[in-house]
């Protein structure tokens, strides 16, 4: 069998597979981030939910400051109905407590309503923290997880690495220069098995004798249609390990 081609074939195993690891490590940051961000959405759950009992709290401590002044204000109102000298002043008087009275019932209204919704403000925050909670600890597991995959993938795109730049030293430059050239043009895929006298990459049919040449494995033999450098894998033994 060519030793180029032979060496060819290997090359490109490599180069699909770098670019496939390559592919791996470059998700690495953004599949972290995406970690974090999970994380930082409960952690937002959570103090949303805080913020809003917190709110509601205050909104509570206002109607109930709002309930005093006016209990102040209507025992105010009685004191000066003992003093009162006309009709008029004392309906008027009677009229401020009755107002006042009514103000009273209106801001209990709203501390009933604002008692009533802290407990669904309660059960919220309780299930943000379970949420947070069970994030937490699936985020830890999963974050080993991909550590641990991304130093294997980084390994191993080393590994291939290491092993493409001998190889490459080891072929004929024109050789490597077709190759390149064919790789760049058809997306990344330059070398092409043979099968039933047929490109298997293109599809495309070739001359019976063309692929009794390609079928000997002793030459570089490009595909007539898509220019991917032929060869058969029936006919060859294969010396070299995968990475």
């Amino acid at each position: 069998m060519n030793v180029d081609l032979k060496k060819l074939i290997r090359l490109q195993e490599i180069d699909l597979a770098v670019e496939e690891y390559l592919a791996k490590t470059g998700a690495f940051p953004a599949r972290s981030k995406a970690l974090d961000d999970k994380l930082q959405s409960a952690l937002e759950s959570v103090r949303q939910a805080q913020d809003a009992i917190q709110t509601s709290q205050v909104k509570r401590k206002e109607h109930e400051t709002h309930v005093a002044d006016l209990e102040v204000k209507i025992s105010k109102y009685r004191d000066q109905l003992m003093s009162v000298k006309t009709n008029e002043e004392y309906k008027a008087m009677t009229k401020e407590i009755e107002f006042s009275q009514e103000a009273i019932t209106r801001e209990e209204d709203e501390i009933l309503a604002i008692m009533e919704q802290s407990e669904m403000l309660t059960q919220n925050l309780k299930a943000a923290e379970a949420t947070l909670t069970q994030d937490q600890k699936q985020v830890a597991v999963e974050r080993v997880q991909l550590e641990e995959q991304n130093a294997r993938d980084t390994e191993t795109l080393k590994a291939y690495s290491s092993e493409r730049n001998p190889l490459v030293d080891g072929i004929d430059d024109e050789i490597t220069d077709l190759y390149e050239r064919v790789r760049k043009a058809r997306g990344g895929v330059a070398m092409a098995r043979a099968s039933d006298e047929t490109c298997v990459v293109c599809n495309v049919k070739m001359r019976p004798q063309r692929f009794q040449e390609v079928r000997q494995n002793e030459a570089i033999i490009p595909c007539d249609s898509c220019g991917r450098i032929l060869y058969d894998p029936e006919n060859m033994d294969h010396p070299f390990e995968v990475a």
